[in-house]
């Protein structure tokens, strides 16, 4: 039987290139599941001046709108403190954001179809948020049931209002359905993960999110100014993995070329600590992504199949301030 370097010498040598060409690894074919609120931040408003007085008739503004029909809940009642004096409740800041969910390759900005999520929720973080040896216990709620079919880049995609009644920090998670990629002849799943900071609350950033695989930022994935240097860690069932697959990919919204295919995204290994670093020198939506093999599932023949998972979190790095702004 020829060896494969015999078969290569019988290759005429423009059909070579043609193969080597063809051959080379697909980059711009990442593909990566969008998990992004219309707001990278939301800042409380300013103070109203201390000599300014509000109108005796003025009246409260409506509840938000929830993205069903109804109106956003109302906040709690006011309970008895120690002292027998009721607490007064915190006012709701009628704050709310748009989530969108979908799947794209992020280079090309080219949106692909995706099934609705198995699983939509938030965490909230603030000062208040309890501890338990030494491990934050944020306030959870399910959304699935918000989420609605929309359009995006011309694809079937999903989205959200959400109301936010209170400052803190959101995190909001996605475990996506598994679905098959013939390209790589194997299911592969995405469970992802995105901060939203509200007037200005910052605890929990570094804090796990309770998925089975996940990153887990070194670097507050906020407030970033290009060129930023971003750091995580890869976590696979609450313990770090050594020598997983991470890659960072920006959301190429202008279509800007690039030299060559390689320039199309970062990437990297994580350490024997689970820990890598990246310089992310352009503004725009950024998508770290860390790759591993999970349990085979069964296909639609009744064999067994691989998995790929992935374990995202996205981020948005602000452009650098220029001179004039500075001043």
């Amino acid at each position: 039987m020829p060896t494969a370097c015999v078969l290569l010498r019988q290759v005429p040598p423009f059909a070579l290139v043609l193969l080597l060409l063809f051959a080379a690894p697909a980059h711009a074919d990442t593909k990566v599941t969008l998990l992004v609120p219309s707001w990278a931040n939301i800042e409380a408003p300013p103070p109203a001046p201390t000599d300014a007085k509000a109108p005796t008739d003025a009246k409260a503004p409506p509840p938000a709108p929830a993205p069903n029909g109804t109106t956003a809940a109302s906040p709690p009642p006011a309970r008895p403190e120690g002292n027998g004096e009721p607490a007064i409740a915190a006012p709701d800041i009628g704050e709310e954001v748009d989530v969108l969910i979908t799947m794209m390759h992020p280079f090309r900005y080219e949106g692909l179809v995706i099934d609705m999520p198995q699983l939509f929720a938030v965490l909230r973080y603030d000062d208040k948020t309890p501890a338990k040896d030494g491990v934050l216990h944020p306030e959870r709620k399910d959304l699935l049931g918000d989420v609605e079919e929309i359009r995006y880049l011309d694809k079937k995609a999903w989205g959200a209002n959400v109301g936010l009644s209170r400052p803190g920090l959101y995190h909001f998670l996605i475990e996506a359905r598994p679905w098959w990629d013939a390209s790589r002849d194997c299911y592969i799943q995405h469970s992802v993960k995105t901060m939203l900071p509200v007037y200005g609350v910052e605890r929990g950033w570094d804090s796990p999110a309770g998925q089975h695989f996940e990153v887990l930022p070194l670097t507050r994935p906020f407030g970033l100014l290009s060129p930023a240097l971003f750091s995580g860690k890869v976590m696979l069932n609450g313990a770090p993995l050594p020598h997983a697959t991470v890659r960072m990919s920006r959301l190429n919204m202008d279509r800007t070329a690039v030299p060559t295919p390689w320039n199309e995204e970062l990437a990297a290994a994580s350490d024997s600590n689970g820990t890598f670093s990246f310089v992310l020198n352009q503004p725009g939506w950024w998508c770290c992504i860390a790759l591993t093999q999970g349990e085979p599932l069964k296909g639609p023949d009744g064999e067994m199949r691989p998995l790929e998972i992935g374990a995202l979190v996205w981020l948005y790095v602000d452009a650098p301030m220029t001179e004039a702004k500075k001043k």
